[in-house]
């Protein structure tokens, strides 16, 4: 499963990490009211914030194939945690009922870091799996 999910060609992971930042970015900037009112529990929003931008960098980092060059993963988190900043700056701008909120960019971030360590340690594990491949028809 992991040798085809990197097998994607790269412009078919670059379209959809584009396509996933231009989803978040409407879903950040959509007025409260467009939303459907579901009753969910406190900090619910801390969540969905969280998995967004899970998201978002191992879509990231998955594009620019970050574990070639281990220095992508810097500029990526740095990136996306920028992005997160830069959207609460936009709700508190544009006054369509949303709000700057600190706990949200908390949240941005710890899915940031979260979204890395998920695809590093894919990663890794890609790499093990080709290398006992590449044993076994050694031997």
């Amino acid at each position: 499963m992991l040798s085809l999910l990197f097998s994607i060609p790269q412009w078919l992971r670059a379209t959809l990490s584009i396509a996933y930042l231009v989803l978040v970015a409407f879903l950040s900037l959509l007025p409260p009211n467009d939303f459907p009112d579901l009753p969910l529990f406190a900090g619910a929003d801390k969540v969905v914030h969280t998995c967004m931008y899970l998201g978002l960098t191992w879509l990231a980092c998955w594009a620019m194939h970050a574990e070639i060059k281990n220095n992508w993963y810097y500029l990526i988190v740095f990136l996306s945690i920028s992005w997160g900043v830069i959207m609460e700056c936009f709700q508190f701008l544009m006054h369509l009922g949303r709000s700057f909120d600190f706990y949200d960019m908390i949240s941005n971030t710890v899915g940031t870091v979260i979204g890395v360590t998920i695809y590093i340690v894919m990663a890794q594990l890609k790499r093990r799996i080709d290398l006992k491949r590449a044993e076994n028809q050694i031997v």
